[in-house]
């Protein structure tokens, strides 16, 4: 029998599970305590295109919750920022309050349109989206 962490990485890739009954009402509860505990990071970009889907569902398989947002407005209390543009980095930056700055883990990546074409910009965006997650996963 799977654990409830392997029984939900299945179906968040598309898998239909089968369960007993007994076991079906445990993961049920197990998935809504972890689903509340979820760490959010917030992706910021001018505009939603497939790259920024693609972030959103990687970070999705990390356990992470990544709204798109194209401002600041949204970041709420959230454990990262992932913002795409210097020029909007930038604008986030002197829109969050510099004690907000020291408590949120920051990820800076070129326009989604650069990346697209840029091999080394796409291994140095997914580099730090792993440098991101891994530094949510510590209590």
């Amino acid at each position: 029998m799977r654990d409830d962490a392997s029984r939900a990485r299945l179906q968040e890739m598309g898998f239909e599970l089968y369960l007993p009954r007994g076991v079906r009402s445990a993961a049920v509860a197990g998935r809504t305590v972890a689903a509340a505990s979820r760490a959010r990071v917030v992706l910021i970009a001018r505009s939603e295109n497939a790259l920024l889907a693609q972030v959103a569902r990687a970070l999705a398989f990390a356990r992470i919750d990544a709204p798109i947002a194209s401002d600041a407005s949204r970041i709420g209390d959230a454990a990262g920022l992932v913002v795409f543009g210097a020029p909007l980095a930038r604008e986030v930056g002197a829109a969050v309050p510099a004690e907000r700055q020291a408590s949120i883990g920051w990820v800076g990546a070129a326009d989604p349109a650069e990346i697209a074409g840029n091999v080394a910009a796409k291994r140095a965006l997914w580099s730090e989206l792993k440098r991101l997650a891994r530094g949510l996963e510590r209590p």
